[in-house]
């Protein structure tokens, strides 16, 4: 753990029983830096930010704020802001009254917690809803009063659990774009947001904790993860890459598909012949007619408003069956019908080698996700 550690996972586990919610759990988190905690329902993410919370007691391991083991410590003495899927008010107290809730269970003096909701009500840009009740609000408005409630006690750590999930599409991307500033405007708060949605991960998080079946997959910085994703697992839930078989030409990242040769980005010096995965985002993938390209069925076509998502059949690539894959096109006429002969173009650029599932990527440095040296991969 760094001086500049806010929090601290060791080796942190939590059953129920039989059942492992959360496995070996390591992680740190800097000071003024936000964390998103990305995967799908039981994958863990949501019992380590309970964890850290003291909402659970860990059945191993040790969690940290500061340098200081507060694993045995109850919630209401760790000191942390929570923000919870649902928001939590108190329906009986007015928007002030809930922002000031901890401030009086702390015994703030009248005055100061008066100036300190005043900030928050500022902060949050709810300056005119002081005296209104949640039942008042719409949901966007509750979540940033929930928000101000966490930030009054002046924590050294935010928790956010899904803070988003329950709004309209439209508003959570509003919410999103405020809770990035209000992240920058918060430099000395660790942050540890716990989300199943990639664009939200992508777009609060300075680092990305990718997790699966309870345990750390992956973790580096958000654009690390999406450019150069260092498992198939974190290929396809970020991003909805297109996982490709393809053996390696040279070291340096010239790859053959099929008949198809592509310039992609590796993370060490590959092994010429190795076999390994390549991630092709759908929306860097173009599908014609005839012309140069793999050849391929076309299977299914949505429009999807300002682009179609075409599906297509690529025989052939050592893969039974064929291998499917997703291209998000423009909105065009003339796109072929479902059930024609097609030709899929790769990009020259843009594509990232992944180590086949089976070649386990390490879950701790964000330095140490990739196999240096992809001679084993097969």
């Amino acid at each position: 753990m760094t001086e500049s550690s806010a929090v601290q996972f060791d080796r942190v586990s939590v059953r129920y029983g039989q059942v492992t919610a959360l496995r070996d759990f390591s992680l740190d988190v800097a000071t003024g830096e936000t964390v998103a905690l990305l995967g799908p329902s039981g994958s863990g993410k949501s019992t380590a930010l309970k964890a850290l919370a003291g909402f659970v007691r860990p059945t191993s391991g040790r969690v940290l704020l500061a340098g200081q083991d507060v694993t045995g410590v109850p919630p209401h003495k760790r000191g942390l802001g929570v923000v919870v899927q649902q928001y939590a008010l108190f329906p009986h107290l007015t928007v002030a009254d809930n922002i000031g809730f901890g401030l009086r269970a702390r015994r703030m003096r009248r005055a100061e917690s008066a100036r300190r909701v005043e900030e928050m009500l500022e902060l949050v840009g709810m300056e005119r809803y002081g005296r209104r009740y949640p039942r008042e609000l719409s949901g966007g408005q509750q979540q940033r009063v929930a928000i101000a409630r966490a930030l009054a006690i002046r924590p050294p750590v935010l928790l956010l659990d899904e803070p988003l999930s329950a709004l309209d599409a439209q508003l959570r991307a509003d919410m999103l774009d405020e809770l990035r500033q209000l992240r920058d405007e918060l430099p000395d708060i660790a942050i540890l947001y716990v989300t199943h949605d990639q664009t939200e991960a992508l777009t609060l998080a300075h680092r990305i904790a990718v997790m699966r079946d309870a345990e750390l997959l992956d973790l580096d910085t958000a654009q690390g993860l999406y450019r150069q994703p260092p498992s198939e697992f974190t290929a396809a839930f970020l991003g909805g890459a297109n996982l490709l078989p393809a053996t390696v030409r040279d070291a340096n990242g010239t790859v053959d598909v099929g008949a198809v040769t592509v310039n992609a980005m590796a993370p060490g010096p590959l092994v010429p012949g190795a076999h390994v995965r390549l991630a092709v985002r759908p929306h860097t993938i173009g599908v014609r007619r005839d012309g140069s390209g793999l050849a391929a069925v076309l299977t299914g076509l949505q429009w999807r408003g300002a682009n179609y998502r075409l599906t297509c059949l690529i025989a052939g690539l050592d893969e039974p069956g064929g291998v499917s894959v997703h291209a998000d096109v423009p909105s065009v006429d003339g796109l072929p019908r479902v059930g024609s002969p097609v030709r899929v173009r790769l990009p020259e650029h843009g594509a990232a080698v992944v180590a086949r599932a089976g070649a386990a990527s390490t879950a701790g440095d964000a330095g140490e996700s990739f196999p240096q040296n992809l001679a084993g991969v097969a």
